[in-house]
């Protein structure tokens, strides 16, 4: 069983383990426990107390229509509520976190986070009552330097920007954001920690493999004189087109034993992969967390990825990436080589 499959690191060794030790800085002993029940628990089918990780959708809605992103559909327009969290039902789920001592939470899934204008005052609300890892994923759009400082200020542990392509391919996937503006939003936000001789929140620059392709080097020089990482992902198929997929054998998905995710409307999907909702488990509005976790839907759901079938018998799992095989590309990129995964039979084409 791979964990955390469909990600890698262009930064260098020496700088990934630095960014891992500026992450859990405060708290490290906790965040290596963490760690170590994240890649043990599935692998051996343990199901914890509680959840290692809880992803917390703070908004379904985005101001941006990225071609390769599922929130541009009917289909998710359709299907899924178009809201932001109430900060009272955000409260209710962080109190029942911290009352089981949960390591860490990402505000974020599906929509964009800053969409939230409760944001910084549920970082805070989730920091004061004891989450030691607090994370969140943006397009950055949202973001300048004033609220930047009011980040660091709170405390936030990692936030990860989404910057696919350089110049005009960044713009045309990522519009109407410009690509230098951005670029320098971020040297921005590092010289400031820098000038507050301060480590967090840790700055991740995320891409999608395709977009970086033809320049890797190019992109990476951009970035990593300016971020803590710099990671990336094959294209997946989040628009669902894909008719020829090769799975992996013997599959077995690793999220069911290490978080539980949780729609801006309260419901609780089946995994961070059921975007279109096909699989609900539970309601954080009616039901706790803890019951969910241990309800019949989740075990049954569990007891079906023991066997291997959750392609043929979990409808988020058909156009998962998890499950899909991956072929190798090796790239030379700052004189090191690295190991680039790209899914079987994946049209390597940005909306496609």
């Amino acid at each position: 069983m791979k964990i955390n499959k469909g990600q890698f690191r262009l930064s260098s060794r020496s700088k990934n383990i630095k960014f891992e030790l500026h992450r859990g800085n405060g708290h490290l002993f906790s965040y290596i426990i963490n760690r170590i029940r994240w890649h043990l628990f599935p692998k051996i089918n343990h199901v914890s107390k509680f959840p290692s990780h809880v992803d917390i959708e703070l908004s379904s809605l985005c101001n941006l229509n990225c071609p390769m992103c599922y929130t541009t559909t009917d289909e998710f327009k359709q299907k899924v509520s178009q809201k932001s969290m109430d900060f009272e039902l955000f409260k209710k789920i962080i109190d029942e976190c911290v009352r089981y001592n949960l390591y860490s939470i990402r505000l974020s899934f599906r929509g964009e986070a800053f969409v939230n204008k409760h944001i910084f005052d549920m970082i805070k609300y989730a920091k004061d009552h004891g989450i030691k890892e607090v994370s969140t994923l943006t397009h950055g759009g949202f973001l300048d330097e004033e609220k930047f400082e009011e980040l660091i200020d709170l405390d936030l542990d990692w936030l990860t920007i989404s910057f696919d392509g350089i110049g005009k391919t960044y713009e045309k996937i990522r519009y109407p954001l410009k690509f230098d503006d951005a670029v320098n939003k971020i040297k921005n936000f590092h010289e400031i920690k820098k000038r507050r001789g301060v480590v967090k929140p840790v700055i991740k620059v995320q891409t999608v493999w395709p977009a970086i392709s033809k320049n890797p080097e190019e992109f990476y020089n951009i970035f990593d004189p300016i971020t803590d990482q710099i990671g990336s992902n094959p294209l997946i198929d989040y628009l669902h087109r894909d008719t020829e997929i090769i799975y992996e054998d013997n599959f077995t998905c690793p999220q069911l034993w290490e978080r539980l995710v949780i729609g801006a409307d309260g419901k609780v999907q089946l995994c961070s992969n059921d975007e279109m909702e096909s699989n609900i488990i539970g309601d954080v509005k009616d039901e706790s967390i803890y019951h969910i976790w241990h309800g019949k839907n989740m075990n049954k759901a569990r007891d079906i990825q023991r066997k291997h079938e959750g392609v043929e018998k979990l409808p988020p799992c058909k156009h998962c990436y998890l499950p899909r095989k991956t072929e190798h590309e090796t790239i030379d990129l700052d004189n090191r080589l690295i190991n680039v995964d790209n899914y079987i039979n994946r049209d390597q084409t940005v909306g496609k």
